[in-house]
């Protein structure tokens, strides 16, 4: 009985670290610099900086506040527009596309941000008056990725910087439980035509670096399925 159960240990335990070919991988495969992209139902900021403010005021529309707003603002630090307003956001469309003032629409789906700076800094430079220095700022407001399942504290994450990595999502979520299955965590994506795709990873592989689902995009689902042992038990809990 001590041997099956110290052969049933070594078993599992094959289950659970991460890596487990990191010998066999040189960081020469795939690896490629990944660039965020702005997708259809993205929320963006976009804000015009100039050492002449006159020059870009108009670029800068903001949302009327009340007092109460005005309040909140104040105690959590959301950035205020010119006049006292919050900075409006500009929703992408289905065609990529936004409403900016002055010019009108502006598609930027499929852009990253440095391309979006540009394409936004070129429609409004013949608006600007001779000599003004500009800079545009555009940001997307709504990085967000769900994790859930097996996690120690699935929740969904606004994500800060233009980048992040499944393991770090899993890293917010406080990693996976004993219980978790490391050889097909998965991840759903929203296609643009409103489909989604499926997409597994084992993370006892150190190739998922290289996989195109390593990057995660905005509104990705994580999802951490239980093992065998979860699946039992859950009628008598853990």
């Amino acid at each position: 009985m001590l041997l099956l159960f110290l052969l049933g240990s070594c078993s599992h335990y094959k289950d659970i670290p991460y890596f487990q070919n990191a010998a066999e991988y040189n960081g020469t495969g795939k690896a490629f610099l990944y660039d965020m992209t702005i997708k259809p139902k993205d929320m963006l900021t976009i804000f015009v900086y100039s050492s002449q403010p006159e020059a870009v005021v108009q670029f800068n529309f903001t949302e009327p506040r009340t007092i109460n707003e005005e309040q909140q603002l104040d105690v959590t630090g959301v950035r205020i527009g010119r006049g006292g307003g919050q900075i409006h956001h500009y929703l992408v469309d289905n065609d990529g596309e936004i409403e900016f003032p002055i010019v009108g629409r502006i598609k930027l789906g499929g852009m990253t941000i440095e391309q979006a700076n540009a394409a936004v800094s070129n429609k409004i430079s013949p608006y600007i008056k001779e000599g003004a220095d500009y800079t545009v700022n555009v940001k997307i407001d709504n990085y967000e990725v769900s994790v859930l399942g097996e996690v120690q504290r699935p929740n969904t994450f606004t994500v800060t910087r233009n980048k992040i990595t499944v393991l770090e999502a899993l890293a917010l979520a406080g990693d996976l439980t004993i219980y978790g299955k490391r050889d097909n965590v998965k991840v759903l994506r929203e296609r643009p035509d409103g489909e989604y795709e499926i997409h597994e990873l084992d993370l006892r592989d150190i190739h998922i670096l290289d996989s195109p689902y390593y990057y995660l995009q905005q509104r990705d689902i994580v999802y951490v399925e239980p093992n065998e042992v979860m699946a039992q038990n859950a009628s008598i809990g853990r």
